[in-house]
């Protein structure tokens, strides 16, 4: 074998390496759903089973898992205008989200941990978002709440605006309606509670342990302080 080809052989190695190691350090899959919009704290991000320290402006994409952990928290701002605050010690999947001109389908999933969402109205009717955990399915085309898992797997929801439609996956048909300023609680193998309502201060507190608690700071529920003193 001459020189020159042995030569050859040697640069589409090398260049070959070179492009495996640029893919390592930034990979791209797949189209941008979204982008992270602040990152405090312990945050990475897997990525067809590589982890990745994600920064400010970095992209998301489907079947993105965020993590954070004991004093990390980020935000997200998906293409939609919706936004994600992931607390704490959480688990987040993209799992899969589409927006094509005024419908939007998306589905978060959590796997431990707490959010906090926001999602930009859509009219369409066939439009949705949901937020799913082990116990629980949140979904509405246009509103705000807040899901955290308790250390049973259980699943708290308190909605923040409008009405949430919530149900546990195993039974489907039976969902419950909550209204803005009112919570459930699913956990496994049973039907979501009957909605009751909560003290806004006490869903601050709430939050603030998850690290989630600004997107309540300038929010004012409409709840009298005889609710307060009822639920306390």
């Amino acid at each position: 074998m001459c020189s020159a080809t042995i030569d050859i052989k040697i640069k589409k190695n090398i260049f070959t390496i070179i492009f495996v190691l640029i893919l390592m350090a930034h990979p791209v899959f797949a189209d941008s759903i979204g982008k992270f919009t602040d990152i405090r704290g312990d945050v990475s991000l897997e990525r067809l089973k590589m982890f990745i320290k994600p920064k400010i402006n970095d992209v998301i994409q489907i079947k993105d898992l965020v993590i954070t952990g004991d004093y990390g928290r980020t935000k997200l701002m998906l293409i939609d205008s919706s936004l994600l605050t992931i607390g704490n010690n959480s688990k987040v999947e993209i799992t899969d989200f589409l927006l094509d001109v005024n419908l939007r389908k998306g589905i978060i999933l959590i796997k431990a941990g707490a959010l906090h969402t926001r999602a930009e109205k859509f009219l369409e009717i066939n439009s949705r978002f949901e937020v799913r955990t082990p116990t629980a399915v949140i979904g509405a085309r246009g509103t705000e709440w807040f899901t955290e898992i308790n250390a049973k797997e259980g699943t708290t929801v308190f909605s923040i605006a409008d009405v949430i439609r919530v149900y546990n996956p195993a039974y489907p048909n039976q969902p419950v309606n909550v209204k803005d300023g009112y919570f459930t609680v699913i956990e496994k193998g049973k039907l979501p509670t009957k909605p009751e309502p909560y003290c806004p201060s006490d869903l601050y507190i709430i939050m603030k342990k998850w690290g989630a608690e600004e997107g309540l700071n300038n929010r004012k529920l409409k709840v009298s302080d005889e609710i307060c003193n009822r639920v306390r």
